[in-house]
């Protein structure tokens, strides 16, 4: 049953099929040519996927980081960045990195964080002198931290998958993102100590510091609300993304006052389009791992690792570059959805702290999204630099060193996960 799931779902990714489809195509022949499975497996297993109310929280933080991005969010956000660290050595690599941290609070998305902070600060860097392939990686592996610092849609995703604490699986981001942040920033300092496009162009003040805390006040207040609310018992995550939502349309609509009805339809169709993909692939990919259940893939997974190593540090390792291969290959959604369930199952036996080892293992499948051939992160960097993916191939692995040792680090040192989570 399950070399038929994946043969058949190779083949149609192979021949174009998108990967929401790939799934439930696969999943439908495996029911039709095992007489003892029945069709209405395929759509009760595919409702029953989406039917998840801690899922429900995925459009709405969509929709309120659609809104805020859209409310001059992201400038202001900027400038904070720019203050911070604009005059320093490689000033705009750093605020991008900056930048992104800033924004991952907000939106929960990479790819968003990506193509907003990119598309002012990536035409800034050329204009400075930065080569475009620098614009588009340092951008693009900036945004690895929206998944990682809360809130995060990859967090919701596995935390009601597997059964974890999102609240504590978001507070457990905190100090892995910070780290993705300072580990750049340190390559960023490497990398251009020895180019032109180094010399800084502007002083660092307190009086610009403080006025651009204050123009972006109401942004960088918008997490410790949400996060709050959720550690402090006071709201779901659920109930947060609404919470986030109607303060989003408070900003946008009577603080900035830069929103407008007819931009509020067309945020609100963009959210839905988006989400309504998440929730596709989650349906289809639920099918697919109730066949990997029946199937015992799990199983077959723990015997193939414990038959080449029972030492769990090494396990770890092998997980985070499988699991980086396989993201290079799908998008991170499907590959969290798919995966996650038997992700959970391997921590478990292993005898990790499973919020720890979500953190992990959320961080491992995103590090899919910076290696080619798919690399949805690289992709929108590119495509905002005006350069072809093979500009960037010889940096790229550059560039992986500071994230996958980072993910090695935060998966052998429990405590930067669990120490801030367990204060709750």
């Amino acid at each position: 049953m399950i070399l038929t799931l994946f043969i058949a779902f190779i083949i149609l990714l192979l021949i174009g099929v998108p990967v929401a489809f790939s799934t439930g195509i696969a999943a439908l022949i495996v029911v039709i040519l095992d007489p003892t499975l029945s069709a209405r497996l395929l759509v009760t297993r595919a409702f029953a996927g989406m039917d998840s109310f801690p899922l429900m929280a995925i459009p709405f933080f969509i929709l309120a980081g659609e809104i805020m991005a859209h409310s001059g969010l992201t400038q202001r956000i900027v400038n904070v960045a720019m203050a911070l660290v604009g005059h320093v050595r490689g000033g705009l690599a750093h605020v991008t990195v900056m930048a992104n941290a800033l924004m991952s609070g907000v939106s929960g998305s990479a790819s968003a964080d990506c193509a907003a902070t990119g598309s002012i600060l990536i035409p800034s860097m050329i204009k400075q002198g930065y080569k475009p392939a620098f614009a588009a990686l340092i951008t693009a592996f900036s945004a690895m931290m929206g998944p990682i610092i809360p809130p995060s849609i990859f967090m919701i995703i596995y935390g009601s998958m597997a059964g974890v604490s999102i609240g504590k699986l978001f507070i457990g981001g905190v100090v892995p993102g910070l780290l993705i942040g300072l580990s750049l920033m340190l390559l960023v300092a490497i990398l251009v100590r020895r180019q032109s496009f180094a010399v800084p162009t502007t002083t660092f003040s307190f009086k610009k510091l403080f006025q651009s805390l204050v123009s972006a006040a109401w942004a960088l207040v918008m997490p410790i609300v949400i996060v709050g609310g959720i550690l402090g018992g006071i709201m779901t995550p659920t109930e947060a993304g609404i919470v986030a939502v109607v303060y989003s349309l408070f900003v946008g609509f009577f603080v900035h006052r830069t929103l407008t009805l007819k931009q509020l339809r067309l945020l609100t169709m963009s959210a839905a389009l988006s989400s309504a993909n998440i929730m596709m692939v989650v349906g289809f990919a639920s099918v697919f791992g109730t066949m990997l259940a029946l199937g015992r893939f799990e199983t077959v997974v723990m015997n193939v690792l414990f038959g080449i190593t029972d030492q769990p540090w090494l396990l770890v390792a092998i997980l985070i570059i499988s699991l980086a291969i396989i993201g290079s290959l799908m998008d991170e959604v499907s590959t969290a959805v798919l995966f996650v369930p038997t992700l959970a199952k391997i921590g478990a036996a292993l005898h990790y702290d499973p919020v720890h080892f979500g953190v992990v293992m959320v961080l491992a499948i995103m590090l899919g999204a910076v290696v080619p051939p798919v690399a949805t992160l690289l992709f929108i960097g590119c495509t905002l630099a005006k350069i072809p993916l093979s500009a960037i191939m010889r940096l790229v692995w550059v560039f992986l060193i500071p994230l996958v040792l980072t993910n090695l680090l935060i998966a052998y040192v429990p405590a930067l996960v669990t120490y801030l989570p367990s204060l709750f």
